[in-house]
């Protein structure tokens, strides 16, 4: 049975945006650190973003870098 990508390009770019977002206050590896993943993995969930587990989504939540707006920003559509 194939995989089936439940993501879009702008819930990627929300994803992207708001990681940039974290690396302008935290060091990269600091963050990897923090996120207890290499550079290389650091790396290839920003390229692919459903990649991400809830796991590192709730380290960068408790650890105060991500609110839970963005978190919510990240998984939904604002309708307007």
């Amino acid at each position: 049975m194939p995989k089936i990508l439940l993501t879009t390009q702008k819930l990627d770019d929300k994803y992207r945006n708001i990681l940039e977002h974290v690396l302008v206050d935290t060091p990269r590896k600091k963050l990897c650190k923090v996120l207890d993943m290499s550079e290389s993995c650091f790396y290839k969930r920003i390229r692919i973003p459903e990649l991400t587990t809830l796991r590192e989504l709730r380290i960068l939540r408790r650890t105060g870098r991500v609110t839970d707006e963005q978190i919510l920003a990240m998984i939904r559509e604002e309708s307007k």
